[in-house]
Order: C-alpha cells, then structure tokens, then sequence
C-alpha cells in the first residue's frame, strides 16, 4: 500500500467515523422528537437539522463506500470482456467519476462561499450553514483521492497485461 493510499484510506476512515456519528444524532433526534411529541412540545426545526446530518452522512460515507466497492455497479457487458478490456474500462470509468467529483466539489464550494458571503442563515433556526456545505465538498474531495488511487492502480494493471 502505497503512502498516499494509507492517507487516503485513513482520512476516509475519519469521516466515515464522522458520517456514522452524524446518522446516529438523526436517530436519536427523530425518535426524541417522536416522543416528545406524544407527550409534550416537540423540537424545533427538527426536518432542518435532519437534512443537515443526511447531507453530512452522505458525503463523508462515500470515500470510505468506494474503498471498500459499496457503490452500485452494473456490470453484466463488462464481465464478458477479456481481463485486459476490463481493467481499461475500470480506469476510463474512475478517471471519468473523478473529473465529475471533482466538479462537484469545486461547484460546492463555490456554492459554499456565496452563501457566506451573503450571510445566509438557516430558514427557521436562523443559524449560518455555510460550513456544512464546505463538509460536503470535503467529502466529495475525499471521494476524488479514493477514485485517483483507483485510477492510478487500474491504470498500472493495464500496463502489466
């Protein structure tokens, strides 16, 4: 395992760490707020900080889904080919969700810096969120490492064959 990789399997371990907290204050806030309202006042804004943390979890957990080849993939044409076809494929389709991610990470960003430059706030909470937004292009720049290395290793496998 090459040093980057240990970095890159490390970081992505953290945040999906981050992402599980994230999932379990979800849990515990609904069900707290289920409770709550059968037999008091029920939190405020509860949909809002739930959106918050859905949006956390599922930015920090795709690194680490990627790692460990949790993400859908369709491959019945691709089985067929020859192994050397198979792996170009692999590295034409991580370099290919790379380019896209990274995209997306620099459009949230981007998107992250407006909103804090306008000083937007929450809609009921009135809080400002612009840090979430940057945890989710972190999270997208995460999966970006992840798909490089995965590029880079199907890219030194072709050139084995």
């Amino acid at each position: 395992m090459t040093h980057l990789e240990k970095i890159s399997n490390a970081l992505n371990k953290w945040v999906n760490w981050v992402a599980g907290g994230a999932l379990v204050a979800m849990m515990l806030l609904t069900v707290g707020n289920m409770l709550l309202r059968a037999v008091y006042v029920p939190f405020g804004s509860t949909a809002e900080v739930v959106g918050w943390l859905a949006a956390l979890v599922a930015a920090f957990a795709l690194g680490y889904t990627q790692i460990n080849r949790g993400h859908v993939a369709v491959d019945i044409f691709v089985i067929r080919l020859r192994q050397r076809a198979q792996v170009i494929i692999d590295a034409i389709m991580s370099f290919m969700s790379m380019a896209l991610f990274v995209l997306v990470a620099w459009r949230i960003t981007e998107l992250a810096s407006r909103v804090w430059e306008i000083g937007l706030v929450s809609a009921t909470l009135k809080i400002t969120f612009f840090p979430l937004i940057y945890a989710v292009a972190l999270g997208c720049a995460f999966l970006c490492l992840v798909l490089l290395l995965d590029f880079l290793k199907s890219m030194a496998q072709a050139v084995k064959r």
